[in-house]
């Protein structure tokens, strides 16, 4: 393969430049679209499988689904809404805000909806990427994937859940054609998704029952809504919005050295999340049910302002006994007692380090990224693996932290992809590939900072795999995510002509 300076001489893309698939309609895809289209990428197609855009907005309807990251930085920066309802937005305000965003830059005409990708192939001959897809046969020339991390519920292995005589569903799968009052619930989790849900359903049903394994840190969420004085503030003061953005981000980046590279910073998040324990529980037994012994960070941080106050209202228990198995009457633990439910809700999270699920993706050696991928997904600087030419990830492995906004990531990643067309469309290419070498000497400088973290304290958490690999985690600050994506370095890339060309001009 030639390198960018002998490029010249390949037969380069069209003038509307090279054709883009972009896998997944949410966050991702849409910024990924809407800034192609900025940089002067007019040829722009988006698959998503869902009948709106909008990603897990769309599909996670649940009770009290809101944003854990404030609206100001939650946002695209070339798109700022002064108008959000609340410092941390509601599940629906978010999607309409996707759905917005994408009409008004003019790249809603570019998705097509309710069609999902289930493999996409790198064709070597002509230098392209062959999808197939629930609609038909596609090809283009640069594939980006944003599908995202979490995105396929993680069903529980628990004996006998298939018996349960009532309702058995997963938060991510919310049924709102049950009523849930008056009802004995099931909550089976205690994470993310439970602390936002149980909160919103306890004063409707008759008992609620939580099943913890094992409990996490929180942190005040300080949640309230913006009077409208306010948003006519950040509408007609934009620099107001920008601060506020600008001030949380410095935080979530404080935040991100205490859990890396500056642990000494974590001790007082320890001591307010101990105090919001003490302040909101008397009972000693709840309270030391509550009470993580791993280090403050270690797992996702959660920020509530009710859930320690809704584990202590009568109608709620929290159990932390083992689950033994379900029967048809409710969930039987391991010390043999029984306890009745109507409906079970399964608020277990999602399957992790899949970042293509469900597609598959055949690279140029003709193996697939999971082979490719074994024992533990990988990437150059989470977007670009060996082999697999032309391709980008958006949020993809090691892109995830403790702290920050997805948003951020995905416009950092963006600015990757735009300056790696960049470089093909200078050099005349049609080819870019990261080098082996390159990527696995970023992947070695990853690892030896991911060592030093708060997530390999030693809690169990959905960041490592069964073999203790991390997939997921960011180490540094995400201002150095920013800054090392905003350029392609020198030798990191191949860039060259199909293999059609090549043997052409050979």
């Amino acid at each position: 393969m030639e390198s960018a300076g002998h490029a010249n001489g390949h037969r380069p893309f069209t003038p509307a430049g090279p054709s883009v698939a972009i896998v997944g309609g949410g966050f991702g895809g849409v910024g990924a679209a809407v800034l192609l289209r900025r940089a002067g990428h007019r040829n722009i197609t988006v698959f998503e499988k869902g009948e709106r855009v909008g990603g897990v907005w769309n599909h996670n309807t649940y009770p009290g689904a809101a944003c854990d990251v404030p609206s100001h930085l939650y946002e695209f920066s070339f798109a700022p809404n002064p108008r959000w309802s609340r410092r941390y937005s509601p599940q629906a305000e978010i999607q309409n805000y996707v759905e917005d965003v994408a009409r008004q830059e003019g790249v809603l005409d570019a998705v097509r909806t309710g069609t999902e990708v289930t493999r996409a192939a790198w064709d070597e001959e002509a230098g392209r990427w062959l999808l197939e897809t629930s609609a038909g046969p596609f090809e283009a020339d640069v594939l980006v994937t944003a599908c995202g991390q979490l995105s396929v519920p993680r069903m529980p292995e628990i004996r006998g859940l298939d018996t349960f005589a009532g309702p058995v569903f997963h938060t991510a799968e919310w049924r709102h054609d049950i009523d849930l009052t008056g009802l004995r619930v099931a909550v089976v989790g205690s994470g993310c998704s439970a602390i936002q849900t149980v909160p919103a359903i306890q004063p409707i049903v008759e008992h609620l029952d939580i099943y913890q394994r094992s409990p996490g840190w929180t942190m005040p969420k300080m949640d309230h809504p913006y009077s409208e004085r306010a948003k006519r503030l950040f509408e007609r003061f934009p620099l107001l919005q920008r601060i506020d953005r600008m001030a949380t981000f410095a935080f979530m980046d404080l935040g991100a050295a205490a859990m890396t590279s500056q642990r000494w910073l974590l001790a007082p998040f320890r001591a307010v999340g101990r105090r919001q324990i003490d302040g909101a529980i008397d009972d000693p037994e709840l309270r030391a049910k509550v009470t993580p012994s791993d280090e403050v960070g270690c797992k996702r941080i959660m920020l509530t302002d009710e859930w320690y106050p809704t584990l202590t209202r009568a109608n709620v228990d929290l159990v932390t006994e083992p689950v033994a198995e379900v029967t048809e009457e409710g969930i039987r633990l391991a010390d043999g007692s029984l306890r009745p439910a109507d409906v079970i809700i399964l608020a277990t999270g999602f399957q992790s380090h899949g970042f293509v699920a469900p597609m598959e993706v055949v690279g140029s050696a003709g193996r697939t990224l999971a082979e490719e991928w074994e024992p533990t997904p990988h990437a150059y600087l989470g977007l670009t693996v060996p082999d697999f030419p032309n391709m980008f990830l958006i949020y993809g492995p090691n892109t995830n932290g403790g702290t920050g906004s997805v948003i951020y990531v995905i416009e950092a990643a963006v600015a990757h992809v735009v300056a790696a067309l960049d470089a093909l469309r200078v050099s005349r290419a049609r080819r870019i590939e990261v080098r082996r070498s390159a990527e696995e000497g970023f992947n070695r400088e990853l690892r030896a900072a991911l060592a030093g973290t708060v997530w390999h304290t030693g809690c169990t958490n959905w960041y490592l795999d069964v073999n203790g690999n991390d997939p997921n985690q960011w180490p540094w600050l995400w201002s150095t995510y920013r800054r090392r994506t905003s350029r392609i370095e020198p030798g990191v890339y191949e860039l060259g002509a199909p293999a059609s060309e090549r043997a052409a001009t050979a």
